[in-house]
């Protein structure tokens, strides 16, 4: 991991201050008044989080790039007049596009993608809103900021992939359509209304007189709002092949995304896109749902750009943006099981599974009562593993948090402890990022103290990017390493 909370001098006379998610930000008073920053309100990713406890600024879960803000939410500048920008990266050794190149793949990558929500009956969302996801957020209305290509790289790989899950979606339906005029120059027929001039210019004075020169009306979807849509998708396919060498894979992979777009806007003329383009697209009524593909389109052509021979280079401009690494990484977590062989929620096949990752289960089975509203809610765990064959679960709650901190862990115990109790499992337990970044680790089972009259027992588990997939684990006990599906057969199993 780079070292953190220091000032480094962009290419644009900023000042780009460096820091790891949850970390003081005692560097800033160097060069800003630490007073004057805007710290967010519950969930708000305004300065990507940042947060004040007990006088002191700290940064928050999310990690990205953006311009500092003040209380009244207009930008800070330094003591010498300087922008100031927030660049906040991930405190366990963790890549943000490794992780993503990881979950590009999964079955339900655009579930991960799409709003979530813990009401009953609403588990299934439209990607359309993907731009209001719980993972990923982009300041668009903001200005780009020139930084250096190392950042930019990160912020366009991450802007290339939104934009292909929200594309794909949106050319399940129906195309963006309008009524134009045209004109053409016909055989033996006509249609529409005749331009007298341009008939005697091009057809009359040529002794042409089998032809008329015509202007109709024409529903067509050869339109600007969609032109728009290939050029990006053909500047996020070069891009993406370019970065990964291969954009092949399963289903969900970036082949799979871009043929199926590609085939949708095979009518779609592929031309250079101006900012007068740009400029003149509206999205309203029943095509409302271009507004955020749009929105993800543009970003995309600000972002890269493409020579004549087809290679892609970056313009060094970055839509700010945030990641929340909570979400990020619980979706690695689920990814990962599968690449180990746990079988997807909708898999036939024999072996054991993971449930589906938008499931909610009432806490209340009479939950619509007046008298039940205090805790009338839902639960949804991060992980669940069970084994068909004998209907065993195993419960994780996936937590960014550095588990030898126990300051805050109460909320946590509580949290796993009831997840226990409501799904019956034997076994519950946490899944936290390793510290070293380098091999996974399990610690030995933990008998719970209850007064039940059945045996529960907590695990703790520390997960690496693993980008060799070798899914082996050493024991933080002196126990005999094993590989994760091994494990997690052996709780379900016995």
């Amino acid at each position: 991991m780079e070292r953190s909370n220091y000032w480094t001098e962009g290419p644009r006379r900023q000042w780009i201050f460096c820091a790891a998610d949850n970390s003081s930000l005692e560097g800033l008073s160097e060069k800003v008044d630490p007073n004057e920053v805007y710290c967010a309100d519950g969930s708000a990713i305004i300065n990507l989080g940042v947060r004040r406890i007990n006088g002191r600024l700290y940064a928050g879960n999310y990690v990205g790039v953006c311009r500092l803000r003040d209380i009244n939410g207009k930008a800070i500048y330094t003591y010498d007049g300087r922008d100031v920008v927030l660049k906040i990266q991930p405190r366990f050794p963790l890549s943000v596009v490794d992780m993503l190149n990881a979950i590009r793949e999964d079955d339900e990558f655009e579930r991960y993608l799409a709003p979530q929500t813990t009401r009953i009956g609403t588990s299934e969302r439209d990607v359309e809103d993907l731009m209001c996801n719980e993972v990923f957020h982009f300041f668009s209305d903001e200005d780009p900021i020139y930084l250096h290509d190392e950042i930019a790289k990160e912020s366009s790989i991450i802007t290339a992939t939104v934009y292909l899950s929200l594309l794909r979606n949106l050319c399940q339906r129906p195309l963006m359509g309008k009524t134009v005029s045209t004109e053409e120059n016909l055989v033996g027929k006509a249609k529409g209304k005749i331009v007298f001039s341009k008939n005697i210019r091009y057809n009359s004075l040529r002794g042409r007189d089998d032809r008329l020169y015509c202007r109709y009306l024409q529903y067509t979807e050869d339109i600007v709002e969609n032109q728009v849509l290939k050029a990006a998708l053909k500047k996020a396919e070069a891009y993406l092949s370019q970065y990964f060498r291969s954009v092949s894979g399963s289903s969900n992979s970036f082949r799979d995304m871009i043929a199926y777009c590609n085939n949708s806007l095979s009518h779609i003329t592929h031309k250079q896109i101006s900012r007068f383009d740009l400029n003149g697209i509206k999205t309203t009524g029943v095509y409302v749902s271009y507004k955020p593909v749009i929105n993800a389109a543009k970003m995309v052509l600000n972002e890269i750009t493409m020579a004549a021979n087809g290679n892609t280079t970056l313009t060094s401009y970055v839509i700010p943006y945030a990641i929340s690494m909570e979400k990020l990484f619980e979706m690695y977590i689920r990814s990962y099981l599968k690449k180990a062989g746990v079988k997807a929620f909708d898999s036939e096949d024999e072996g054991i599974h993971l449930a589906r990752y938008d499931d909610k289960t009432a806490v209340l089975t009479e939950r619509n009562k007046a008298y039940a509203n205090y805790i009338s809610g839902n639960v949804k765990p991060d992980i669940i593993v069970y084994n068909p064959a004998n209907q065993k679960h195993i419960v994780f709650d996936v937590k960014y948090k550095d588990s030898a901190n126990s300051r805050f862990s109460r909320s946590d115990r509580m949290q796993v402890l009831a997840y226990g109790l409501m799904f019956d499992s034997e076994h519950i337990g946490n899944i936290f990022p390793t510290q070293d970044g380098t091999n996974n680790v399990y610690y030995k089972c933990n008998k719970i103290n209850s007064n039940e009259n059945k045996d529960r027992f907590y695990h703790q588990l520390e997960i690496a990017i693993d980008n060799s997939w070798t899914f082996a684990m050493d024991s933080k006990t002196g126990d005999q390493p094993t590989g994760l599906l091994e494990y997690l057969n052996g709780l379900l199993n016995g």
